[in-house]
């Protein structure tokens, strides 16, 4: 109709963010492809690191096996552990043999004890002349002042404080024999040399019944097949070479004494370290199949453990390894390789040099920071960076074009207002709301 005005879709507010959101999700498609990419390549690292772990607990129990010594351990028995024990300092100076001890006294420290005492330690002994104790130890002495004001535990407290102060490695104690306190002087060390002498310018010692020698000090002393040897204290760490003894008490028949070659702990690292590579083994099949973590560094991995494999030959050689075709793992002949140990030792021990020889520095190689492992972990490092990096670019750019949409849409909304208020301003001049809205 001639003279009528037709505005369409002219309405209020629109809820522009739910566009927005869509829009952000649709354009961050390609941010989620490159976080699955980085969670793949994480997973790849933390395998390839597992791997490495397994590598150095390999060399770690390889590095056991090849230890100075390994073969030169030793173990030893005592027919009674009451009377004494025995500790292997260097088992490679140690030859298997039996040794018969007997214990003929222990070694002790020397105590004085006075034959008297008094009623009341903390009461000040009144019948005191003021004095000097002068007690002798070890080429050095200590002088303890008292008079009538000083109790026992003031005298006994006196002593020990300058004992300290000097050096004089004595103690001063109470000894309470159920009706009086008594005074007990004693040297810490034992041995003959380490003997205490007392002597007193005033009434102590003589108001207290004078010192006696309650224990004289004396070295230990055992016998081996007659000869005597002594101790200042009650462990003899010459008497064997090699071997310390701690005598605890007196015995009346001598104690037997039995070293013997231990190969038990060789044999048992040994074991650990094949072990160590049937997990590397087993770890490869698991990993690196069609569908494993790591599939496309199967050549890597099996490369690492080929060279082990190979380096392996001297065990091969004394014929105590076999390997199972359809697990790849490596087992070992015990029993064939006790029986080497104890008829053939030194072929033993060649082959293990040989072992070390051949293997030490390709694990060190391997497990070193420049090795395929690590080398590897830094590759996708470098990866995971590249693609976080991605990320954030990406992140910024949508964020950017989402902003400019958000302007955008606030402007549209804007201009709508304006028109909504032009509708009804021509509404109100021309009344036909009817045509206005069809």
């Amino acid at each position: 109709m001639a003279g009528e005005i037709y505005l369409s879709n002219l309405v209020g507010n629109f809820d522009y963010q739910q566009m927005l959101d869509s829009i952000r999700t649709l354009k961050s498609q390609q941010l989620y492809l490159l976080q699955s990419k980085e969670g793949s390549i994480k997973d790849k690292k933390s395998a390839i690191s597992d791997y490495g772990s397994l590598l150095k607990d390999f060399k770690s129990a390889f590095d056991s096996v090849t230890s100075v010594g390994e073969l030169d351990k030793k173990k030893v028995s005592v027919s009674d552990d009451t009377v004494l024990d025995v500790i292997i300092n260097d088992p490679r100076k140690l030859a298997p043999t039996t040794i018969d001890i007997q214990v003929n006294q222990l070694a002790k420290n020397d105590v004085w004890i006075t034959n008297g005492g008094v009623a009341d330690k903390d009461t000040p002994i009144s019948s005191l002349t003021a004095g000097t104790l002068t007690i002798n130890y070890q080429s050095s002495s200590i002088d303890v002042s008292y008079d009538s004001t000083d109790s026992l535990q003031d005298i006994v407290n006196r002593i020990n404080t300058t004992a300290a102060d000097s050096g004089l490695n004595i103690n001063a104690s109470i000894f309470y024999d159920g009706s009086q306190y008594r005074l007990l002087i004693q040297g810490m060390d034992t041995g003959s040399a380490n003997t205490v002498s007392i002597s007193d310018t005033g009434n102590l010692s003589s108001t207290l019944g004078n010192f006696y020698n309650a224990q004289p000090a004396q070295n230990a002393q055992i016998s081996v097949y007659g000869n005597t040897v002594e101790s200042s204290t009650n462990s003899f760490n010459n008497v064997i070479d090699g071997l310390t003894i701690n005598v605890k008490s007196v015995s009346t028949t001598p104690v037997n004494i039995n070293i013997q070659e231990d190969y038990d702990p060789f044999i048992n690292d040994l074991k650990s370290m094949i072990d160590k590579y049937n997990e590397i083994v087993d770890f490869i099949k698991n990993n690196t199949g069609e569908n494993g973590v790591l599939s496309d560094e199967r050549t890597t991995l099996q490369s690492i453990r080929s060279g082990i494999f190979k380096r392996l030959d001297p065990l091969f050689q004394l014929g105590i390894l076999s390997v199972d075709k359809d697990t790849g793992h490596i087992s070992i002949n015990e029993t064939d390789l006790k029986n080497q140990l104890l008829t053939d030792k030194a072929s033993v021990e060649t082959k293990i040099n040989d072992l070390k020889t051949q293997l030490n520095d390709y694990l060190v190689y391997v497990t070193g920071i420049d090795g395929p492992v690590k080398l590897k972990e830094k590759s996708y490092d470098k990866q995971i960076q590249n693609i976080e990096d991605m990320i954030q670019l990406q992140s910024k750019r949508i964020d950017e074009e989402i902003e400019t949409l958000k302007r955008q849409f606030v402007a549209l909304q804007q201009l709508m207002a304006q028109m909504e208020d032009i509708r009804q301003r021509i509404a109100a001049t021309f009344g036909n709301v009817s045509l206005l809205n069809q």
